[in-house]
């Protein structure tokens, strides 16, 4: 919410908790078919992208968010020839999967294009690949989308907001057995599953929902500053590999680590170490 001329502030954890920016200008404010979306220039974190008054996207931070989404599962694959990402309309994680040669295409799949088109005009450092031909776009609901393709995709992301309204499919047992059914045998799935200290959603729920299909299901963290607490999770599910099974491949561990080189958080290093999980954390997850 928007609460002073010169101020946005998001409530969270049962609205007891809550983070206050300081705002230079509102750029953007549009009501969408799906959401309310707005776009702030801030003082302190650059441009903010909010959808229905949740931070979505800062400038200062969309890097860490975008580098791990895409480099994990790309580092641990075997093949990662095609790729699907669901929501993510702001671009970064497919900015991120397109620095990979080895993929060759990447179906993003957002169910408002409102939000694809404002973060071409206020975070184009986000959107720079969505011009790829490797790229398709669909505007389309993720879940009724993941229906049509069976044993196709290398790697899943779902890049959603909240277990709230229209993305609460996006967090339910017969979605993850879709997400399975799309992937091949050797397929890596992972989303962003909250916080798991403040835990305002009860993230177990996730986790047994993808145990209930996934072999192999594992979390680790990364710092968002934008996000509620800071400490955010992220789930990892594949029908064989581990998160730490890093490919042994000389060759894509050379192109990896080229693509290090540029990345501003993600390297080989922290892959290993985010997911050594403390005692908290492998509670909350039920591991």
């Amino acid at each position: 919410m928007e609460n002073k001329m010169n101020e946005f502030t998001e409530y969270w954890y049962h609205q007891t908790l809550g983070l206050r920016v300081k705002i230079k200008a509102h750029l953007h404010s549009e009501q969408s078919k799906y959401q309310k979306i707005d776009v702030y220039e801030t003082e302190g974190i650059g441009k903010l992208l909010t959808l229905n008054g949740k931070t979505m996207v800062s400038e200062i931070d969309e890097f860490i968010y975008h580098e791990i989404m895409a480099h994990v599962p790309c580092a641990v694959a075997r093949k990662n020839s095609k790729v699907l990402i669901i929501g993510g309309g702001d671009g970064g994680v497919v900015r991120e999967f397109a620095k990979h040669n080895d993929v060759q295409s990447i179906d993003l799949v957002e169910i408002d294009d409102r939000v694809i088109e404002i973060s071409k005009k206020y975070f184009p450092q986000c959107t720079s690949a969505l011009g790829d031909p490797r790229v398709k776009i669909h505007a389309r609901d993720g879940a009724e989308f993941i229906k049509e393709r069976k044993n196709y995709y290398d790697i899943i992301i779902v890049d959603s907001t909240d277990p709230e309204d229209f993305a609460l499919g996006l967090f339910t047992e017969k979605f993850y057995r879709e997400i399975s059914e799309a992937l091949t045998s050797e397929g890596i799935m992972m989303a962003q599953t909250e916080n798991p200290i403040l835990d305002e959603f009860e993230i177990k729920k996730f986790y047994d929902n993808l145990r209930a299909v996934f072999p192999v299901v594992e979390s680790f963290s990364a710092p968002i500053i934008i996000y509620p607490g800071v400490y955010w999770s992220f789930a990892f599910a594949s029908k064989c590999f581990h998160g730490t099974d890093l490919n042994p491949d000389s060759t894509k561990k050379n192109k990896l680590k080229q693509i290090e080189k540029d990345c501003r958080w993600y390297n080989s290093n922290w892959h290993i170490g985010t997911f050594a999980l403390s005692n908290l954390h492998r509670k909350q997850v039920g591991m």
